[in-house]
């Protein structure tokens, strides 16, 4: 058995699961599989990682979250999604410095050639770390340049920009035109 393989092919399962008693037994599952090898690879910690991240009880497995992604970044620095869901744990924790030293450590470029989606809320949660840290002008730089990737991106390729418009008052001239150019926000 080629365990990343099946790792993964599980991890799949996992996020296609809607019923949270097949998402808890996959989770159990994949655990169970991985404490039984002592030698995992960064994609590994990364899974354990997100099945934690990904569960009703987030807030109660949130540390352990980070220790994974910390452990698959530890063992491959260029691991973009655990460099990324490490910035998010600390995000979700409102720990903004954190999440903001932990989202500029993403490799961008890696990231856009991987989702463009993600890459554009990269941005935003930048955006969004340096606007609530203080500094308004270089968040709203941010906010501006995912206002021009939603403006080039198929709808497909959108993601919801919600950390922007918690930030600007409606009246800002890019919250304005973000409603503009998306049809599912509400004005």
């Amino acid at each position: 058995m080629n365990l990343r393989k099946y790792i993964f092919e599980q991890y799949n399962k996992f996020t296609l699961a809607e019923c949270k008693e097949e998402k808890d037994q996959l989770r159990s599952e994949i655990k169970e599989i991985l404490a039984e090898h002592s030698n995992l690879d960064s994609n590994c910690y990364q899974i354990l990682g997100l099945i934690e991240y990904e569960s009703d009880d987030w807030k109660k497995n949130i540390q352990c979250s980070i220790k994974n992604f910390k452990k698959a970044i530890e063992l491959d620095e260029t691991n973009v999604l655990a460099q990324l869901y490490l910035a998010h744990c600390y995000h979700d924790l409102h720990q903004l410095e954190l999440a903001l030293e932990n989202y500029t450590k993403v490799d961008k470029q890696k990231l856009k050639k991987f989702q463009v989606w993600r890459y554009t809320k990269l941005i935003e949660q930048i955006g969004y770390c340096k606007y609530k840290l203080g500094n308004k002008n270089i968040g709203e730089k941010h906010f501006e340049e995912v206002l021009e990737l939603h403006k080039k991106l198929p709808e497909t390729e959108k993601a919801f920009p919600s950390e922007l418009l918690e930030c600007l008052p409606e009246n800002h001239w890019i919250a304005i035109e973000m409603k503009k150019i998306t049809p599912y926000i509400e004005s």
